[in-house]
């Protein structure tokens, strides 16, 4: 993983290293964790490269952009390329190259096979590549969109500007900052944006494509935009081959994948959830070579049974796991901390899982500080069939027998898309559903076809969603200069399911089972068989909702204002009043059901005005907010002892609580919220007014659900926190005295 970027005079006017170079080093600047250990940068002409990198692979050499065919082409490139060597092999003959990085193949494959260079690399890749003969720029994403690439036509026509991210386009001072409160509020809907990818959020700037390519003429500045990838058609004649062939045929490929991306001369790392994907990422890796696991621990992963299948799979496979806890309640996650992952991240979907993952890098980073790659088991579900409970809004053991349901389902979606393209009244959706209305005329009526196989209406559905996953991904990594990688994302893979004929697809894409037939060789049978989980999303998602509450409000409620500026800066569509009122309604519910749509608008808002003022309260990084979990804790963590773990809520109710030995609630300065002191643990925060008022009237002698009665509290909030401070030992329960 490294940083591109660059731009071109398109009035023609020749670079000057003192008026541009600057501003190329700015650009670098923006993104400069993306590549800490080397910058380059090259001025020809009207154009100006500059580049980050992050050495992964030929640390003493590989220096970019690299100059190659006697000085015709300049080239560089994020990202890697997997089979180079076999490139490499290729063009002996012809070419001596000079090093041995993975992406010098690519300019020497421009100059042989022009527009064609990509079809024979097996990468993930943005590259940028110049041909001073031919005065052409070209710039080319990966088949999948694994790497990011943005560019821009400045408002006055003056420059063509591109970067690895928007920050780095924004240290130009042409490329506008103009946060577009339309595309992101568009994306609250998913029935009607999934299957497109993401838009830049930005007005003015573009993203590359997945698997396009752009020719851009240096002397008139025009460009195309063109794919140069499509998957091949599947042969849906009588299958030649047995279900069991495929299955084998697919862990071959998954073997050699996930092989090919252990390339690295530094260290290496797996993020292991628990589910069956990365799981198979890890067992595979593992029988080449050792490295260290990381998991998200919390009382949401715990609750959805993360922690304790990560802990058996890493038992099972004999890897170091580090169970790096988010500690809801004793660590302070606090507004400077959500706008380093949000700037980082630069889109407004960010949300907890965003936040888990950016410290969890985070974590790996500091832990190891030699580790630059980490594996990930991101792609399968968008592409074999893994996300039936949200399609169908079950959870069942899913198998071939559920086909025709997901068809149905898969039919409906696509039809309700076309009736909202179409512009047809709410009012034929019931008759349109239920095929009164012809659902194959509503599609072909906007050019949709419902001809086309389940499994590709449901990659098509899901295509969003793999994108938002790959771009986060990409963010929360490269912001602790780690490259992640995604076997499961090998576009001979996606090849390989597309030719699958489809009278295999009910035994095969039915909740992955070629995945889970593929690898139930080397992973124990429960974690085989364990149904698709969502990370916290379970019995305590309602905790991890809680937290990023409590960061909304935090410091009263400084997020809030800052996005309510912001929306007011860029004719946003906040109403202070108002918004300030939802705020407060979206607390009064002890489940916090409303926190991700809150935060999606209070991210809109922040970015907004930070792209307007600078990366404003994020320059400087403080210590992590998150520790490993020993492992007694862990055990404490996963089953809490004692009669407080047993007894439920209506048993709680009716205890007597007071604060434990020696803990002090201790009233805040002026201006600061107040705290509890606990022996030789110092200060730990109060999560809300509400638990405050809670603790300031335990006095030994009331019940907790009259404490609750009298304040009106939020009773479900109030009993899980109380629960919490009965499991850390922070509240003890009393007897009840009565006069």
């Amino acid at each position: 993983m490294c940083g591109i970027a660059g731009y071109i005079n398109l009035n023609g006017a020749p670079m000057d290293r003192e008026r541009d170079g600057p501003v190329l080093e700015a650009m670098g600047r923006a993104m400069a964790y993306r590549g800490p250990d080397d910058t380059q940068s090259m001025l020809w002409d009207n154009v100006g490269f500059i580049f980050k990198r992050l050495s992964i692979v030929d640390l003493g050499g590989g220096r970019q952009p690299f100059e190659v065919g006697n000085g015709r082409v300049c080239a560089m490139a994020n990202g890697e390329i997997y089979n180079h060597r076999a490139i490499r092999t290729a063009l002996a003959p012809r070419w001596r190259l000079d090093t041995q990085s993975d992406c010098e193949v690519l300019p020497y494959l421009y100059l042989e096979r022009g527009l064609d260079l990509l079809a024979p690399v097996n990468g993930m890749f943005a590259t940028a590549i110049l041909d001073r003969h031919e005065k052409r720029l070209l710039l080319a994403r990966d088949r999948i969109g694994i790497k990011p690439l943005f560019y821009c036509v400045t408002p006055d026509n003056s420059a063509f500007v591109f970067a690895s991210e928007l920050k780095a386009l924004f240290a130009h001072p042409s490329v506008p900052r103009d946060f577009d409160w339309r595309a992101a509020l568009a994306q609250d809907n998913t029935l009607d944006t999934r299957g497109r990818e993401l838009p830049s959020f930005f007005r003015g700037i573009e993203r590359l494509p997945a698997g396009h390519l752009l020719d851009l003429s240096l002397a008139t500045g025009r460009f195309t935009v063109q794919p140069y990838w499509h998957k091949p058609p599947r042969d849906d004649g009588h299958a030649r081959q047995s279900v069991d062939d495929y299955v084998a045929g697919y862990r071959d490929l998954l073997e050699d994948s996930v092989k090919l991306r252990l390339m690295t001369d530094v260290g290496l790392g797996v993020f292991l959830s628990g589910g069956i994907d990365s799981a198979a990422v890890a067992a595979i890796a593992a029988r080449h070579m050792a490295f260290p696991t990381f998991s998200v621990s919390s009382r949401s992963t715990v609750g959805s049974g993360d922690v304790e299948a990560s802990l058996l799979v890493a038992k099972h496979l004999g890897l170091v796991n580090h169970q790096v806890y988010f500690d809801h309640d004793r660590t302070r996650i606090t507004p400077d901390h959500w706008r380093e992952v949000l700037w980082a991240c630069e889109y407004p979907l960010a949300s907890a899982e965003q936040l888990y993952k950016y410290f969890l890098h985070g974590f790996a980073h500091e832990r190891y500080p030699n580790l630059k790659v980490m594996l990930l088991g991101q792609g399968v579900d968008e592409l074999a069939g893994g996300y039936m409970e949200w399609t169908l809004g079950e959870r069942l053991a899913w198998d071939a027998s559920h086909w025709p349901q997901l068809t149905a389902r898969m039919r409906q979606i696509e039809t309700l898309r076309a009736t909202k393209d179409a512009g047809y009244l709410r009012e034929y959706e019931g008759l349109i559903h239920h095929q009164v209305l012809a659902q194959d005329f509503v599609c072909e009526s906007v050019g949709r076809s419902l001809q086309r196989s389940t499994l590709d209406l449901y990659q098509g559905y899901y295509r969003q969603n793999l994108d938002n996953h790959l771009w986060h991904e990409d963010r929360t990594s490269a912001a602790h200069s780690i490259e992640s990688r995604v076997p499961f994302l090998d576009h001979r893979l996606l090849e390989f399911i597309a030719r699958v004929p489809v009278e295999h697809h009910p035994r095969l894409f039915m909740d992955k089972k070629i995945l889970r037939m593929a690898v139930r060789d080397l992973l124990p049978p429960q974690i085989v068989a364990r149904p698709k989980g969502y990370f916290f999303f379970g019995r305590e998602q309602a905790r991890t909702f809680q937290l990023m509450y409590s960061i909304l409000i935090a410091d009263d409620r400084e997020l809030i204002e800052q996005a309510i500026a912001g929306s007011a800066a860029t004719r946003g569509p906040l109403n202070p009043g108002r918004f300030h009122d939802y705020v407060t309604d979206v607390g009064s519910d002890g489940e916090y059901k409303e926190v991700a749509r809150l935060l999606k608008l209070v991210n809109m808002g922040l970015l907004a005005h930070m792209a307007a003022n600078g990366r404003a309260g994020v320059d400087q990084r403080g210590p992590l907010p998150v520790r490993e979990l020993s492992g007694a804790e862990l055990q404490t963590l996963i089953n809490p002892a004692g009669e407080t773990a047993a007894a439920g809520h209506a048993a709680i109710e009716q205890w007597v609580p007071t604060l434990a030995p020696g803990v002090r609630l201790v009233a805040g300065a002026a201006g600061e919220a107040a705290h509890l002191a606990l022996p030789e643990q110092g200060p730990v925060r109060i999560a809300s007014p509400d638990w405050e008022t809670f603790l300031r009237a335990l006095d030994g002698r009331r019940t907790a659900g009259e404490i609750i009665a009298t304040h009106r509290l939020p009773k479900l909030r109030t009993l899980r926190q109380l629960r919490d401070g009965l499991e850390e030992g922070v509240i003890v329960r009393g007897f009840q005295h009565r006069d």
